[in-house]
């Protein structure tokens, strides 16, 4: 009754919106009409755009749909120009006095062969297009800097949002990055998007491309992925282009940036280097942010139990050294191997300053701490991808990728322990050095084969992961406690530990499917997934109090996981309905313990049921259904029976007596991109339900030692709904943006051995205005409101409330064909409870561009956080404790830099309006 009454809730409104977007079709303004061939064979797909005969701006535009009907909305009142479009049929074109009323053309007949008109016609550059299951973007048509990248591109298109470096298209993530239908960067595609030039790309499209298996079989299974093809502009084709830039600024700030291309029909090749101090990564900094405040111990294994973790950004100071390589070839037609190899080099330092609060249900206190950090990364990654579809009867893909990660890290902790009268009781130093290399291997080969009878096919898939952690700790740690007593003590403790963790994954699947007639298929489906690993710990600690005592620990560990999985389905698949219902037979063993002991043993049988629904009534609407159970056994170090003390106050073990975690999941997802209205909405539900839910079990001492282990309790219920609304307002020329996300998560910890539950709720709405016409200006500003509320049944005191404002403005305008001034305002107030002062930070950046020759030189002064605020503020909660984080940023600094683009291609006089 619950799920119904939060399905109920969120749905209402997603159900309204949807239908009023439907009932906007009955009002009585727009204009409609048929349009035909000269046979009276209604035609599909016919850009239909209309443009204002005063400057030749953009006001509207659909596409005629199967019955060759078409519908214009959103209006302003004026003179408009309706324009027809269809590859092989002459260009259309009317004038008209639009006055908010219903204007119906009836039929409208296109003439075979494309001539020009007698009478001048002013052609309008359509932005979007749909076609089927692809949306496509005209480059041209969208706003950008002389300098910009893709990804600056990207953010300018409706749809679509760039989050950690990933691309979000229609809510969904994009699995893959084409350049001209090739696949690119493959193992890192954020690459592509941060270092080639936006100016580049003629076409972006947004594809729910098939799965390989449904593209060789031809029948549509509805499992498909969102890939976003780049095409090129000719005169990028079969020539070198690229740019170089350069600056220097105040305070010893530089950079460099380096990228050379060279595509062709057949190959493609791309080299990019970067070299500077300003905080700008080609990629893979999400080991940085993990440890960007130098807190590497205690909170490594928090990630599952917060209720609030934002997404840091990277602060301190970051020096960064980048290349990169991309080549791919076409070996033959529907046969290509791609192949590219990436270097990071990265220095990170910066102090940062933390306030904890830590509660229980007999012991609640503060802590604070300064950090000093120092983290310096040697990364190198490869990707390689081959794939042959040259056979009609069957296809094959083979990926790879391969990457060495070695992070050293050093960390200066003073950390302050407050009891509840706020007297400090307790100081502790920590000063540790660590050295950690994490070597990864990814090989996943996917065969599929379709059989003489149409719809009868098998597929086999291989995959192999293969891990390798080793760790170098060095711990000291000066501890002083009862400072609040005529006897304080101190204690000193020095560690070392070493640790070589070992794990490798192998899975093995085959399907069958035999067709039933009727458009209905039996699937069976068998997999064998093998997971082993080690885990070898040698430990040494002296502890120097009023004696020095030495003790050791040393343990080889090993653990192994199989999971054996048959599953019978019956799917009914269409182009525009997909159904599959499936029972999955799974028996889950798993074995561990410290090697030449004795070992824990575990077995279990499951039933887990699924369900997929996806219905496609028409073109630019999509709704899906999935519902799911899953066994999650518990992680190797979960049940891992060894203690892990490097950090005295935060002891961890695990359980061995741990069951496997048992989840039914359902989502529903909706998207309606109705370009007749000018509107797009995304809705997502998802809801999980988990027993014998893994928590977390923390004692806590009166001398603030944490020991951490895991326990099966209780469920833990997961519920988040998202909602987007892009709504373009012609008659105010005005796009509006509209996101909307919400959670409701509920677990339970046992703090000092007393059941917790843990309610956090999490709100974020965001509004985004952005003007239609950006020839000359590209205006845009908006707010977003995000909050969370943490309640806790151990203590009503401890409940929680903290909000994140974000205010902003952006102006960018264009002088002149070569001048462009770029200036953005953001206002951030972070407002908790638990923490008396409420953060302001203001900050604002610019920048000034002015091209020397056209499109080729480029001078650019970048000023960035004028107002000098130089701070980040970072927010948690977690089951037992929440924190605020206040680290050092960058700062204000000021650079002047010079950019040449290699092949920038020849000027070309362009009257369409940019929109």
């Amino acid at each position: 009754m619950f799920l119904l009454k939060i399905l109920f809730k969120i749905g209402a409104p997603f159900m309204f919106l949807f239908c009023f977007s439907v009932n906007s079709y009955t009002q009585s303004s727009g204009i409609k009409g048929v349009i035909t061939d000269e046979t009276n064979t209604p035609l599909e797909m016919v850009s239909v755009a209309l443009i204002s005969p005063k400057d030749a701006s953009f006001l509207s535009y659909t596409t005629t749909d199967l019955k060759g009907t078409f519908f214009l909305k959103d209006i302003p009142k004026d003179t408009v120009i309706l324009q027809l479009n269809l590859l092989g049929f002459k260009t259309f074109s009317k004038k008209m006095i639009y006055k908010k009323q219903l204007i119906d053309l009836k039929t409208i007949v296109l003439k075979e062969d494309v001539g020009l008109l007698d009478e001048v016609v002013i052609t309008a550059v359509v932005p979007i297009q749909i076609k089927k299951d692809t949306v496509s973007f005209n480059a041209d048509s969208f706003k950008v800097n002389f300098d910009d990248n893709i990804d600056g591109l990207l953010n300018k298109l409706p749809g679509i949002e760039m989050e950690e470096g990933k691309i979000i298209a229609q809510g969904t993530t994009v699995t893959k990055i084409f350049v001209d239908g090739k696949e690119f960067f493959g193992g890192d595609p954020s690459i592509f998007l941060k270092n080639i030039s936006a100016d580049a790309i003629a076409k972006i499209e947004i594809i729910d491309k098939n799965s390989d298996e449904a593209e060789l079989t031809g029948i549509n299974d509805g499992n498909k992925e969102v890939v976003i093809n780049f095409t090129l502009k000719k005169s990028k084709k079969n020539r070198g282009f690229g740019k170089v830039a350069a600056g220097l600024g105040l305070d010893n700030r530089y950079f460099s940036n380096l990228n050379y291309n060279q595509f062709n029909s057949k190959s493609q090749l791309s080299v990019i280097g970067k070299f500077n101090n300003i905080n700008v990564t080609g990629s893979n900094i999400q080991g940085f942010l993990e440890n960007a405040d130098g807190i590497a111990d205690d909170s490594s294994d928090d990630s599952e139990d917060d209720f609030i973790n934002p997404q840091k950004s990277l602060s301190g100071f970051l020096k960064t050294v980048v290349t990169g390589i991309n080549y791919g070839k076409e070996l033959r037609k529907k046969e290509s191997f791609n192949v590219d190899y990436f270097y990071n080099l990265s220095e990170n330092n910066g102090v940062s300053d933390t306030k904890r609060v830590f509660f229980s249900n007999t012991n609640n206190f503060n802590y604070s701490s300064k950090n000093k950090y120092l983290n310096i990364s040697d990364n190198h990654n490869l990707n390689f991808n081959y794939e042959n579809k040259a056979n009609k009867t069957s296809s094959l893909r083979i990926k790879g990728k391969f990457f060495s990660d070695k992070i050293n890290s050093d960390l200066i902790r003073e950390g302050l322990f407050f009891d509840t009268m706020d007297e400090l009781v307790t100081t502790n130093t920590n000063t540790s050095s660590n050295s950690n290399l994490k070597k990864y291997g990814n090989l996943n080969v996917d065969f599929y084969r379709k059989l003489p009878k149409k719809g009868r096919s098998y597929s086999t898939s291989f995959k192999a992961v293969i891990n390798n952690y080793t760790k170098n700790n060095n711990q000291n740690t000066f501890i002083e406690t009862n400072l609040n007593k005529t006897n304080p003590s101190t204690t000193n403790f020095e560690i070392l530990r070493d640790e070589d963790l070992s794990s490798a994954d192998i899975l093995v699947k085959v399907k069958y499917t035999e067709p039933l007639g009727g458009n209905h298929y039996f699937n069976t489906e068998a997999s064998s997934e093998i997971l082993t690993g080690t885990e070898n710990t040698n430990q040494n600690r002296k502890t120097i109090k009023t004696t020095t005592i030495e003790d050791a620990i040393e343990y080889y560990y090993k653990y192994s996981e199989n999971s054996f999985k048959t599953k019978f389905s019956h799917s009914y698949n269409k182009s525009d309905l997909n159904i599959s219902t499936g029972l999955e037979l799974q028996t889950l063993h798993r074995s561990f313990g410290e090697v030449d002991e004795i070992q824990f043993i575990r077995e279990k049988f499951y039933l887990n049921p699924s369900l997929f629904f996806q219905y496609k009534p028409k073109r630019g609407q999509k709704f899906r259904f999935t519902y799911r159970k899953y066994i999650k056994a518990p992680r190797a170090n979960q049940a891992n029976p060894f203690y892990n003390d490097i950090n005295p106050y935060a002891i961890n073990t695990g359980n061995p007596d741990l069951k496997n975690e048992k989840t039914n999941s359902i989502s529903a997802t909706a998207n309606v991109y109705d370009f007749n209205s000018s509107f797009n909405f995304n809705g997502k539900i998802q809801y999980s339900n988990s027993t014998d839910a893994i928590i977390r079990n923390v004692t806590i001492d009166d001398e603030y030692i944490r020991t951490i282990s895991y326990q099966n309790s209780g469920e833990k219920i997961r519920f988040n709904a998202l909602l987007n609304i892009t709504k373009k307002i012609n008659s105010l020329g005005v796009r509006l943006s509209l996101k909307n996300k919400f959670s409701n998560n509920a677990a339970n910890s046992i703090v000092n051995y007393e059941l917790n539950n843990v309610v956090s709720k999490d709100y974020l709405t965001s509004l985004i205005l952005q003007n239609n016409s950006k020839r000359k200006v590209d205006l845009k500003a908006g707010a977003t409101y995000v909050v969370n509320n943490t309640s806790f049944s151990i203590e009503n005191n401890l409940d929680r409330k903290f909000t994140t404002q974000k205010y902003f403005g952006m102006v960018d305008f264009d002088f002149s064909k070569r001048l462009n001034v770029n200036t953005q305002f953001d206002y951030l107030v972070y407002t908790d409870n638990k923490f008396l002062i409420q953060q302001e930070i203001p900050i604002w950046n610019a920048a000034i561009s002015y091209a020397l020759t056209p499109k080729n030189n480029i001078i650019k002064l970048v000023l960035i956080d004028l107002l000098d605020k130089n701070i980040d503020v970072y927010r948690r909660s977690t089951l037992n404790y929440f924190e605020e984080t206040n680290l050092q940023s960058l700062g204000r600094y000021v650079v002047l830099s010079y950019t040449f683009k290699i092949n920038s291609g020849k000027k070309k006089i362009n009257k369409s309006l940019k929109t």
